[in-house]
């Protein structure tokens, strides 16, 4: 546990260097839901933010944004690949988002949220990678630093952030990434040249809902 990010935000000195970009991506993604923007991976493994993008019927598009460039900025960048708009504070709230809106509120949620990853386990993780299936689920990549291993977190997306009740899911990604028992896991395909497990959420695999 540490009162200090790993890797600091110049603009935010209390969270991690990713935070602005999630929180910006997922008012990007909100916005753009209705346009079938699909923020389809952002890969941290490197120690810079890869961001690809996708709308149906087209290929991928990889950008590099920089993390604190701000949300016009990004939002210019992704408008040169396809229709993006901003979500607004007064667009209308929908009872049932779509899964591609509900993956943009994680997003939010992630960025919000960067001390799970350092303030929240005495166990040192990393945030690697989020990449959707725009249908579904949402996969959240947690280094275990100590461990040397990845364990890939799904979150069904499907409604999420509708209610109020999903607050706070960053701390429990995080915390199911390094308390999950063994039996729970199943073999991912190799992250950041270390093994890598993939589990649901607390009670998902037992058939108990999201939750």
């Amino acid at each position: 546990m540490s009162r200090h990010p790993v890797r600091p935000s110049r603009t935010l000195p209390a969270a991690e260097w990713w935070a602005p970009l999630l929180v910006d991506l997922g008012a990007v993604q909100r916005g753009s839901a209705g346009h079938g923007l699909c923020v389809e991976s952002v890969d941290l493994t490197t120690g810079c933010a890869r961001v690809t993008v996708r709308w149906p019927g087209t290929p991928a598009t990889a950008l590099l944004p920089a993390p604190e460039a701000g949300r016009d900025a990004l939002l210019r960048s992704i408008a040169a690949a396809g229709p993006a708009r901003l979500a607004e504070d007064d667009d209308p709230t929908e009872s049932t988002p779509s899964p591609l809106a509900g993956h943009g509120w994680l997003l939010d949620e992630l960025g919000r949220r960067s001390d799970a990853w350092y303030a929240y386990l005495a166990e040192p993780v990393e945030l690697l990678r989020v990449w959707t299936d725009g249908h579904r689920t949402t996969h959240v990549a947690v280094g275990r630093t100590s461990r040397g291993d990845v364990v890939e977190v799904r979150v069904p997306v499907a409604g999420l952030g509708a209610d109020g009740m999903d607050a706070g899911l960053a701390y429990t990604i995080v915390e199911r990434a390094v308390t999950v028992a063994e039996r729970d896991l199943r073999p991912a395909t190799r992250l950041k040249d270390r093994p890598a497990f993939s589990t649901g959420l607390p009670g998902e695999d037992a058939g108990l809902g999201r939750w």
